[in-house]
């Protein structure tokens, strides 16, 4: 069989009320050749019946019991077939010409290995909040990457072969998986972000980012801890380790809301 353009890698837990529309933004795309791989992680609600109801031999299931996000991830990219994987959140969707955009920018630039691009962000009601805009080019993104997540999780497409020489998204991060997998493949390849919103994040009550606060905040301190002593960063931007640390002991409360006023 041959191997397709893009493998979209999906993961999903409980995700009746979006991932139909997932899906189909990607069944959807102008670039055909592609395969999309669903791990379900072990949903309890009608998610199986939906996927099972879309008939695209494009479309790879693969049903397991509940193992966290990371993990879903991993099986997911251990089953693609193409050279370029792309990520979708289940609860986000992806504009018609995303996946053909952002091939074209890797086949134009083959020292990019992780591109993303621009998201807008609506709420639950579908009403935009905001477009969310990173750095563009490597540099100011190794820059960022120090400081915060400057990788939008939902619009990244990369290298496979890149991403497998690194070991993989980490199963001991939970949360933050994404951050810690930018920081181990800036070791080995150029970062992108294409200018243009490719992808419309929903922003739910539930998001891991939001659920799992302090969770994410240890993990953060930990990626940059091993990409300042891996040499990645001077021995200076250990202040960048220590300030989600130092963020731990802000009441969670306050956290969000400071999150929200710099939204």
């Amino acid at each position: 069989m041959t191997a397709p353009r893009v493998s979209v890698l999906l993961a999903v837990h409980d995700g009746a009320p979006w991932v139909k529309d997932a899906v189909a933004s990607v069944l959807a795309q102008t670039l055909a050749d592609l395969e999309l791989v669903v791990v379900d992680d072990g949903s309890a609600d009608a998610t199986p019946a939906l996927l099972a109801g879309i008939a695209d031999r494009r479309l790879r299931v693969e049903r397991r019991p509940r193992a966290g996000l990371t993990r879903a991830l991993n099986l997911a990219l251990g089953l693609a077939r193409a050279p370029i994987v792309a990520r979708l959140d289940a609860d986000d969707v992806a504009l018609p010409e995303r996946l053909a955009r952002q091939v074209a920018f890797l086949d134009a630039h083959p020292e990019i290995g992780v591109l993303g691009s621009a998201a807008r962000e609506v709420n639950g009601d579908g009403r935009e909040v905001r477009v969310v805009r990173p750095p563009e080019d490597d540099a100011a993104l190794r820059r960022a990457l120090i400081r915060r997540n400057p990788m939008v999780h939902s619009t990244v497409t990369m290298r496979r072969l890149a991403v497998e020489g690194v070991g993989g998204y980490d199963a001991r991060f939970a949360v933050a998986q994404d951050y810690d997998l930018w920081m181990r493949l800036a070791a080995v390849t150029r970062l992108a972000n294409l200018p243009d919103a490719l992808v419309v994040r929903r922003l739910l009550p539930g998001r891991v980012s939001v659920a799992r606060d302090a969770d994410r905040l240890r993990a953060e301190a930990r990626a940059r801890w091993r990409a300042v002593r891996a040499g990645a960063y001077p021995p200076w931007c250990l202040v960048f380790v220590a300030r989600p640390l130092l963020a731990l002991a802000v009441p969670g409360p306050w956290r969000r809301a400071l999150r929200r006023s710099r939204g």
